[in-house]
């Protein structure tokens, strides 16, 4: 998915999005990896059937979003 789609398709709350802006603040992540965040998060929401993204999906992206900096660091 491009930005675009991503903007279209992954609609975040606004919990969501404060989440996802505090992990990038935090953790100093790229626009890249905010995309690939969303996108996990998506990806999780549609294995649960949700049609939403909720503040749960997008902590369980980040979270393995930090753990794979972690393997990567090692």
């Amino acid at each position: 998915m491009t930005s675009r789609q991503l903007r279209k398709y992954c609609p975040l709350s606004e919990e969501g999005r404060g989440l996802l802006k505090t992990a990038m603040d935090e953790l100093g992540l790229s626009a890249r990896a905010h995309d690939r965040i969303l996108r996990v998060a998506r990806t999780i929401a549609d294995l649960e059937g949700s049609a939403e993204i909720r503040p749960g999906h997008v902590i369980e992206g980040i979270s393995y979003r930090s753990l794979d900096r972690k393997l990567w660091a090692r």
